[in-house]
C-alpha cells in the first residue's frame, strides 16, 4: 500500500495462530485494531504462522528479515513478536519447546533484529503468551478438606500445569525485555498478568493481587481460568476454545500494547508518523 505515490512505513506483527487470527474482525484482534489505528500512516503486516513455536518459526523469520531489508523495503517501525503460547504447552512430562530453548530463540530474534543495518530505527515489542481457560473444574477440595492427596493431584493435571507453565514463559519474555532495556528499542507487555489482573477485578477480586510479592505466591491465589474447583473460568469472549483469544481477551492485548508502545516511543502515535 501507498500513501501520496511513497510506501506507508510498516508495522510487522510476528507470532503464532494468536496473531494470525489477530486481524479477524470478528474477535477485534490485535492486528484489526492497529489497521484502524494506523489507517493512512502504517501498514500493519500479519506474519503469524497458526501452530509454531518459537523453534519451528525460525526459517520464517529469516525469510521475514530479507523481506524487511530488502532495497526499496518500506522502513520497518515496529515489530511485535508473540510466542509463547504453543511453546509452553504441556507434552507428557515436560512443555513442547523446553523453557531455556523457549528463551535462547526469543533472543535470537531481537538480536537479528537490533544488528541490521537497514532497521536502524525499528523498535521491538515482546509480548508474553496469555493464559490458558481450564475447560473444567479440577477435582480439588480447598487443602485439608477431602481426601488426602485431591489438592497435590489436581496441581499435577496437564490443565493446571499448563496454566502455570504460561506464567514462567510470560516470566522469560519479561525478563528477557529488562536485558535489553539499555537499547531503548525493547519493550515488554505482560499480556499473562494483564489477563489475570482484569479477570480478577472483575470478580471483585482486585485486592487479593496485592498479596504476591508480601509472602503469598500468585500460585495461591485461584486465579482465572485454572481449573481449581474454587477458581472461575474467563468469562464468555475471552477465549474462543480455551486458547486462542476471544474479543474480550483482543481487547485487553490492544490496551496494553498500545499503551506500553505509545508511553516509550510517543513518536510512533498515528498523528505523528510521517509529520
Amino acid at each position: 500500500m501507498s500513501f501520496g505515490g511513497e510506501k506507508l512505513p510498516q508495522i510487522v506483527l510476528f507470532g503464532d495462530s494468536l496473531t494470525a487470527w489477530g486481524f479477524d474482525e470478528k474477535t477485534q484482534g490485535f492486528g484489526w485494531y492497529l489497521q484502524k489505528m494506523y489507517k493512512g500512516k502504517a501498514d500493519i503486516v500479519n506474519e503469524g504462522y497458526a501452530g509454531y513455536t518459537s523453534q519451528a518459526i525460525k526459517r520464517n523469520f529469516t525469510r521475514l528479515i530479507t523481506r524487511l531489508t530488502a532495497p526499496g523495503a518500506p522502513e520497518t517501525l515496529l515489530v511485535t513478536i508473540f510466542l509463547g503460547a504453543n511453546d509452553a504447552c504441556i507434552i507428557g512430562d515436560s512443555e513442547y519447546v523446553p523453557l531455556p530453548l523457549f528463551t535462547s530463540n526469543i533472543c535470537e530474534f531481537v538480536e537479528e533484529i537490533l544488528i541490521q543495518d537497514d532497521l536502524p530505527n525499528a523498535k521491538i515489542v515482546l509480548i508474553t503468551p496469555p493464559p490458558v481457560n481450564v475447560p473444567d473444574p479440577l477435582p480439588d477440595p480447598l487443602p485439608g478438606v477431602g481426601e488426602e492427596g485431591d489438592e497435590e493431584d489436581a496441581r499435577n493435571d496437564m490443565g493446571f500445569r499448563t496454566y502455570m507453565s504460561k506464567k514462567r514463559y510470560a516470566k522469560g519474555i519479561m525478563a528477557i525485555s529488562g536485558e535489553y532495556a539499555e537499547t531503548e528499542r525493547v519493550v515488554g507487555v505482560d499480556f499473562w498478568r494483564a489477563c489475570v489482573e482484569e479477570a480478577l477485578v472483575g470478580q471483585g477480586r482486585g485486592e487479593e493481587l496485592e498479596g504476591e510479592g508480601k509472602g503469598e505466591r500468585f500460585e495461591d491465589v485461584r486465579l482465572p481460568g485454572c481449573g481449581l474447583k474454587t477458581a472461575k473460568r474467563f468469562p464468555e469472549g475471552w477465549f474462543t476454545d480455551g486458547l486462542h483469544l476471544g474479543p474480550l481477551g483482543y481487547k485487553v492485548l490492544s490496551k496494553a500494547l498500545v499503551d506500553t508502545v505509545l508511553a516509550k516511543w510517543p513518536e510512533l502515535s498515528p498523528g505523528k508518523i510521517g509529520v
